[in-house]
């Protein structure tokens, strides 16, 4: 891969970044931010996923509520 190009205010910010975190290379930054970009997009899939699995139970067990629900007063309304 080539040079990317950056303006003059994101070289000082990479190289801000390079030296506070310890890091030898702008290449070993980036590898860095790589990694946290890809962990953070793994865990907002993750999220994504557990919200949708919660809304399909939540509909499930109201729709089970309800039948139980309807089934308790059948069965009050026999005794």
């Amino acid at each position: 891969m080539g040079a990317i190009a950056v303006s003059k205010k994101e070289e000082d910010q990479i190289e801000r970044l390079r030296k506070e975190l310890g890091i030898a290379s702008k290449s070993g930054l980036i590898r860095v931010a790589l990694k946290t970009l890809e962990r953070k997009a793994h865990e907002e899939r993750l999220r994504r996923e557990i919200q949708e699995s919660v809304r399909r139970c939540a509909a499930a067990d109201r729709i089970e509520n309800r039948e139980l629900f309807s089934a308790a007063i059948a069965r009050r309304a026999s005794e």
